[in-house]
């Protein structure tokens, strides 16, 4: 088919535009998206499959270690594990010296649309968005300088809402003082390493395990909620696995959000301390299940209230890092939570009846389920003391800790509990300081 001369300019026209646009986007997108200078050609590469609608993002870690509240300038090993799968493995290991920015590619992939509240004109007004999967790292930091071991770490769960995202992460470090025979003993290691078939892999002089080397789990009973029930009522605390049973349940997985742990020792798979683990931040146990747990009290004329303990597994993983330069071998523990099993009954007690305030309402069904919402930051609810006990090569790996459960439930993937009422219709229902985020419903005649 001939063109004619003036579509033939056209399309010239059209080709240049577009090759202006390219060119432009490839000089000024990484100044305008705050990429560092350094990884501008993983935001090109990102460009690339966005043409090809892959659904990928870029994540920025601006990671700055701390020590008595001030930044740490000294060589330090910088770790990234990705653990936003069932498989979790490090993707970046680098040497970093004060702070340090650091850009990678994540997946972005959306999970379904999400109401939100927004300010419009003085008025709160009810938009929807494309909600994306919760992306999950784990962010360390370790080093020997100046006779001292020096680690710190934490995980960071975020929504990728937008194609960039742009993360500050303080890394509150742990100080030991370490005799220099006791570190440099890792030279031969690598040999042993990979005689045993674990997956090494290479960057700037170390060598490091790309998964973990051991892992091991242990199901331990964690508070999860607490059920207030009236006089003469049944009220039941429910979780989802993601599918429906008697009736109720959602199409989400209730997540719950406890402590995560972790320790730094130097050696192969050395134990670590049962007393000297630090709190690496909160990360969501997942429930498999939907179950419930119930409070009975149609029999009695007391307002009652009882704690709901949760099944949790939480998974310890074992790392190893070792330098060719140095000799330098650290095993680095990463203990978190991980799934929900089961629910069971925890303490009952007679409470004082609550006050009914101004802003409760009305039951006027049986059986009637009411929700909570999600919360992405919550302060600490509930504390338990919990032993871990772990078997590995070359002994236990033992962990006494105190374990909080936090007000926050659900995420962008994920929901909350809720609670179902039984021979309650015409009574007074709340939600504690009418919040539906603190995940505690008041039931009252």
């Amino acid at each position: 088919m001939k063109i004619k001369e003036g579509e033939f300019m056209r399309r010239k026209y059209v080709v240049a535009y577009l090759s202006i646009f390219v060119v432009g986007f490839l000089l000024f997108a990484p100044a305008i998206e705050g990429v560092p200078p350094a990884y501008s050609g993983q935001l090109y590469s990102l460009y690339g499959d966005w043409l090809q609608g892959k659904p990928v993002g870029l994540a920025v870690f601006n990671v700055e270690p701390m020590i008595n509240g001030k930044e740490f300038t000294g060589d330090l090993i910088l770790t990234i594990i990705n653990y936003s799968s069932d498989s979790p493995k490090i993707v970046l290991v680098k040497h970093i010296n004060g702070y340090s920015q650091t850009a990678f590619k994540i997946e972005r992939i959306p999970v379904g649309l999400r109401k939100f509240s927004t300010l419009q004109n003085g008025k709160l007004v009810q938009r929807t968005r494309t909600a994306f999967r919760d992306r999950e790292y784990y962010v360390g930091v370790f080093g020997y300088v100046n006779g001292k071991f020096y680690s710190g770490g934490k995980f960071v769960v975020f929504e990728p809402k937008k194609p960039i995202t742009q993360l500050n992460i303080q890394l509150k470090l742990v100080e030991k003082n370490v005799s220099k025979s006791a570190v440099f003993k890792g030279k031969t290691l690598v040999r042993d390493l990979e005689s045993q078939g674990i997956n090494l892999k290479y960057s700037e002089g170390i060598a490091y395990s790309s998964t973990p080397v051991k892992t091991q789990t242990q199901t331990v009973y964690l508070p999860a909620g607490v059920i207030h029930s009236a006089p003469w009522t049944k009220v039941s605390w429910w979780i989802s696995g993601g599918y429906i049973v008697n009736g109720y349940g959602t199409d989400q997985q209730t997540a719950l959000w406890y402590d995560s742990f972790d320790q730094y020792i130097i050696g192969y798979l050395t134990p670590p301390n049962p007393h000297e683990w630090g709190k690496s931040g909160k990360d969501k146990a997942v429930s498999y299940v939907t179950t419930w747990v119930t409070l009975d009290n149609t029999n009695s004329g007391k307002y009652k209230k009882e704690t709901v303990m949760a099944h949790v597994m939480y998974e310890l993983n074992a790392y190893v890092y070792t330098s060719w330069i140095t000799g330098l071998t650290v095993t680095q523990y990463i203990l978190k939570p991980v799934r929900i099993s089961g629910l069971s009954s925890g303490q009952v007690s007679v409470e004082t009846p609550p006050a009914v305030p101004s802003y409760s309402d009305t039951i006027n069904q049986n059986g009637v389920a009411f929700g909570f919402e999600p919360r992405n930051s919550g302060s600490g609810w509930m504390v338990k003391e919990v032993t871990f006990s772990f078997g590995l090569n070359y002994g236990g790996a033992d962990a006494d800790v105190s374990v909080t459960l936090y007000r926050q439930a659900g995420g962008s993937s994920y929901g909350t509990p809720f609670v179902v009422a039984y021979n309650a219709v015409g009574a007074k229902y709340w939600y504690k300081n009418n919040d539906p985020r603190n995940y505690e419903l008041f039931i009252h005649w």
